[in-house]
């Protein structure tokens, strides 16, 4: 497979979802303007050059990525081959839910579109609709295929080393190890609340939220590729702006990073710019995400938000949470950047870690939704974009050459040790995986007490979070009757 090929399977896994958004959340003109620019911005991308058809992945490559993808999508719990999350409550509901409901899904019936993003659902639940029961095949495809699209890139930039790919994945889990560790000797670093100040892997989050996930290594994967072969940032709006339908935090995330790395090129090249371009490769991406950013405006109730000192009673016990989950992580990766660049290993542009680093360490201080998601799933491309600066420096020689230069440094196996800890998270939820399941379960029923969670036990996703989170998390997904969205976009009853 070329690198084209990679961008053009990757743009097309994301855009279609928004093809249906349009087409069904939509009124009709609305849905004609969005569905030809979607159409138009395919084709350009598809025309754009900046990608080589030279082959990149071979079939040796395809059947490791292949392989290593077909056991993270087993472990991540979706179809319920293996143990699940507690989230899959909410995930088998929407395909539920889109299966049994006209799209778009209203609750109440004769009421405002329920305002949730469902990018990731929707492919799936249309070979549901066509075949009228819940599509398991097409949900485990089309899983499998969304995670093999991200961790390609990932491979790709780490030098097709699939080790190397997978502690990337796990980056960000050292402050968990360290919990973990002093728990076991009953030691606690601080009292828990009612939300998390606190970072989580993409391997974790894959437990969680695949659905998130999956566009995550996407557009971290792919941004540092173009960072590695020094293309335009511009080439990463429009996976950006297809991304929000599917998870809308590391969109947004990835969008804010985008555009300070974007308005600081203009500025550098003094707005010499290619105007033509800027159009087609900046602004109509960002007018084709709008719908789907007002969309998400018209929630009746507005989420948990403010400064995280705003919800504490006990400051000092949230600066040590802060400390722990957000400090520890911070040191170690700029402290293995700049050990790294020192011992001259080969690195990469040091302005965007910088800026990733430092928005790590601001966004935390800032809260918003009841668990603090923003947080939880708004930092997994950020994470995953510094385990590939990390673990570049590792993976760009011979594993016989860089040994060499670490093995005479006194810090530099100490650190790799440090971010490869980062790992022992992910090899135990594996582990679960592997022993918690369908097959160990029927083998072993004294032993091992494994259910997958049902699709159909809820009717809609209102249901299931208020009968398993609260009223107000399942409130502040209905839509608003008097919103922008339901006066002048929503498809009319």
């Amino acid at each position: 497979m070329s690198e084209k090929s990679l961008r053009n399977l990757s743009i097309a896994y994301l855009i279609l979802p928004n093809i249906l958004f349009f087409y069904n959340w939509t009124n009709l003109p609305i849905a004609i303007a969005g569905v030809i620019t979607l159409i138009y911005l395919l084709i350009e991308d598809r025309k754009d050059k900046s990608f080589n058809g030279f082959r990149i992945l071979k079939r040796k490559d395809v059947i490791i990525i292949g392989l290593t993808t077909l056991v993270l999508t087993f472990v991540s719990g979706i179809n319920g081959y293996c143990y699940q999350t507690f989230d899959y409550w909410c995930h088998n509901t929407k395909f539920y839910e889109l299966l049994s409901y006209s799209w778009p899904i209203r609750i109440p019936k004769n009421g405002p579109v329920i305002s949730y993003y469902y990018g990731f659902y929707i492919i799936p639940a249309l070979f549901s609709k066509v075949t009228g029961t819940i599509n398991e095949a097409s949900i485990f495809v089309w899983t499998w295929l969304g995670i093999a699209i991200g961790i390609s890139w990932i491979y790709l930039v780490l030098n097709k080393k699939i080790v190397f790919v997978l502690l990337a994945v796990c980056i960000g889990d050292l402050p968990h190890v360290l919990k973990t560790v002093l728990y076991k000797l009953s030691v606690s670093l601080y009292a828990f609340g009612d939300f998390g100040i606190e970072n989580w892997s993409n391997l974790e989050n894959l437990l969680w939220v695949p659905n998130q996930v999956i566009p995550t290594l996407i557009l971290g994967g792919m941004f540092m590729y173009i960072l590695t072969r020094n293309l335009n940032f511009d080439l990463m709006v429009l996976p950006i702006a297809l991304s929000f339908w599917w998870a809308v935090f590391p969109a947004f995330v990835c969008g804010f990073l985008l555009a300070v790395l974007i308005i600081r090129d203009w500025i550098l090249t003094k707005f010499q710019l290619d105007w033509v371009r800027v159009f087609k490769k900046v602004v109509l991406p960002f007018l084709i995400c709008l719908p789907v950013l007002i969309f998400f405006m018209s929630h009746a109730e507005a989420p948990i938000s403010g400064f995280i000192w705003n919800f504490s009673s006990d400051i000092s016990n949230t600066i040590s949470e802060y400390a722990v989950n957000i400090g520890i992580n911070a040191v170690l990766f700029l402290t293995a950047y700049f050990y790294f660049r020192k011992i001259n290993l080969p690195s990469l542009e040091q302005f965007p870690f910088y800026l990733i680093l430092a928005l790590c360490i601001i966004f935390p201080i800032y809260r918003l939704g009841k668990v603090n998601d923003f947080l939880f799933r708004g930092m997994m491309p950020f994470l995953i974009i510094i385990g590939m600066y990390l673990f570049y420096p590792l993976a760009t020689y011979r594993s016989k050459r860089t040994f060499g230069i670490i093995k005479n440094s006194w810090m530099a196996i100490p650190l790799v040790l440090l971010l490869a800890t980062s790992s022992l998270i992910g090899i135990t939820r594996v582990f679960r995986a592997a022993t918690v399941n369908q097959y160990t379960a029927q083998m072993n029923p004294d032993k091992v007490t494994f259910r997958a969670i049902p699709y159909d036990a809820y009717t809609n996703i209102y249901e299931v979070l208020k009968e398993k989170w609260s009223q107000q998390e399942a409130n502040q997904y209905l839509g608003k009757s008097d919103s922008f969205y339901e006066k002048y976009m929503a498809p009319k009853l």
